[in-house]
Order: structure tokens, then sequence, then C-alpha cells
């Protein structure tokens, strides 16, 4: 988890801070996989926070839920073998990281991209 701690902090403060809006992972490192992109929501259920994954495949979407620490493993899984862009969007800034083909992880902030937190809306299954 070296090469991404700096993401993954910055996504523990802001949801500690209650200023994460989602997540996106997207240019897939093997397009023929079908896989184009993943969006990550926070949900609260039953007082617990539920991190949604959007798996969206050409044809269909799939989607799991995971904890706080089982979202950052599947996150760092994704970036390491399937996606070479993840974008954190808060309210306060955009942190891109970026995985080149030889596995070198940079990072780039950005001005936020939204003012305020998304609308909520009913848990896919």
């Amino acid at each position: 988890m070296t090469e991404f701690n700096h993401f993954f902090e910055t996504l523990q403060q802001n949801v500690i801070k209650d200023e994460f809006v989602k997540l996106t992972l997207s240019k897939p490192v093997r397009k023929s996989l079908g896989l184009q992109n993943v969006y990550m929501r926070l949900f609260v259920v039953d007082n617990k926070e539920i991190f949604q994954f959007k798996y969206r495949y050409a044809t269909e979407n799939q989607y799991k839920q995971f904890s706080l620490n089982e979202a950052i493993s599947e996150l760092e899984i994704l970036l390491m073998d399937s996606f070479r862009v993840g974008t954190l969007f808060t309210l306060n800034e955009d942190l891109l990281v970026t995985v080149s083909k030889k596995k070198v992880v940079s990072y780039r902030d950005n001005a936020p991209s939204f003012k305020n937190k998304l609308p909520e809306i009913p848990l896919e299954s």
C-alpha cells in the first residue's frame, strides 16, 4: 500500500471530515476485459458507513459493498492491476492518482469539481 498511502490517507481524512463526494477509476489497462470504470460512493445504512462499488461493463453494471478497509484493499488491487487513473472527488480538492505502464505512481491536485455532496439515492444491489 506504500505507493498509494497519500491517496488512501486523503480518502480516510475526507470520510472522517464528511467531505468525501465520490471516487472514480478510469482508463482501464486492458479494454478487452470489458470493465470500463469503477465508481465508489458512500452510503450510511443503520449508522454504518458502506462503500458501494459500481463496476461498469460495456453491457451491464455490477454492484458490491465494502467497509472502508475492504474498499481500500479493493482500490489498491484495481489500481495496480486494472486501471491507470483514480480520481478522488472531495469538497476541498480533487486528487488524481496516475499509475504508469511501469507502475510508477504520481499525484496531481485539482480544484474541487463539487461544491456540494451528491444527493442521497437508494443503495443498489
